[in-house]
């Protein structure tokens, strides 16, 4: 998918317990599935899926305030639900106004629109070994800004 700024409609996502809800304004730049150790046990998953985005394209519509900051390993922060423990979001401090929104957060499992060649596995050294990528996108090593 590779959709044109103009023609973007904003999608929502949101926590498991809808205490949290946000709306993406833009397409996304990228998004990296990352099968790093940190992010495996985050999302509780064999790799977690990130999408990348200027920070003023995302919206908090409800619950802010039930946001909870955990600061994983610095200078990464992450954000979940304190309800649902829903992660949410995370910030890098080598990434000033970007933030990462896990994608399988959002409503219906939308698209976030970045184009096709913005896709990546990363952090493949340290997937777990039972695990065999099998499809077509670029793999780096570890994750490279």
């Amino acid at each position: 998918m590779n959709t044109a700024q103009s023609d973007w409609k904003p999608i929502s996502g949101g926590c498991q317990c809808g205490a949290v809800r946000y709306t993406v304004h833009a397409p996304v730049e990228l998004t990296n599935h990352c099968h790093c150790t940190m992010c495996r046990r985050m999302q509780g998953a064999i790799f977690g899926t990130w999408s990348r985005m200027k920070a003023r394209h995302l919206t908090i519509d409800k619950g802010e305030e039930n946001l909870t900051l955990y600061e994983s390993s610095p200078p990464v922060r992450r954000r979940f639900c304190r309800t649902c423990g829903c992660p949410l979001f995370y910030e890098h401090e080598k990434e000033p106004g970007l933030i990462w929104i896990t994608t399988a957060t959002l409503d219906g499992g939308a698209h976030p629109g970045h184009p096709k060649e913005r896709e990546r596995h990363v952090c493949v050294e340290s997937k777990v070994s039972w695990y065999g990528i099998t499809d077509a996108l670029p793999q780096n090593r570890d994750y490279t800004f």
